[in-house]
């Protein structure tokens, strides 16, 4: 069972959380690995492939992008403190190259190989919208973390 869709929490976190995403990429290397080539609010969302499109600038390479903002990480500049970041079985389907997990407050995210993700054990929990939903458990050495403190992202 996956929580079901809800338009509200779409509408509040989905863009938002996809223009985190790519400032944070597009920052990375002062701004030399990835850039952006079309806007994230004029590029059409993939439904289960991906959210959005960078670029690796090294090679001219299109990265698909699939991003999560989860709520009850509620804590700026470091990781909440659970034993892995769940991230949701549905996002098996996805075709992306990058998954990025925002929290609650805009400001501190995680990046993993979605490849990382898919390998990760899947398990079923009860969570504050499904009684039987089930998840990658991925361990924390596949993400790297990041903060952002004064307009600039830096490694945790």
């Amino acid at each position: 069972m996956s929580k079901p869709f809800s338009k509200k929490l779409y509408d509040e976190c989905n863009l938002v959380a996809m223009n985190v995403a790519a400032e944070l990429l597009t920052s990375l290397g002062n701004g030399n690995f990835y850039r952006i080539d079309k806007p994230i609010s004029e590029q059409v969302e993939a439904y289960k492939s991906h959210d959005f499109v960078i670029t690796y600038i090294e090679n001219n390479q299109s990265i698909y992008v699939e991003v999560e903002k989860k709520n009850v990480w509620t804590l700026s500049g470091k990781w909440q403190g659970f034993n892995t970041i769940d991230v949701p079985y549905r996002k098996s389907e996805s075709n992306a190259d990058l998954f990025v997990m925002i929290n609650k407050h805009n400001d501190t995210a995680a990046i993993s190989r979605m490849e990382n993700v898919k390998a990760s054990p899947v398990e079923s929990k009860r969570t504050i919208y499904t009684t039987d939903e089930q998840f990658f458990k991925v361990e924390l050495s596949s993400f790297k973390f990041y903060g952002k403190q004064f307009n600039k992202w830096s490694a945790l």
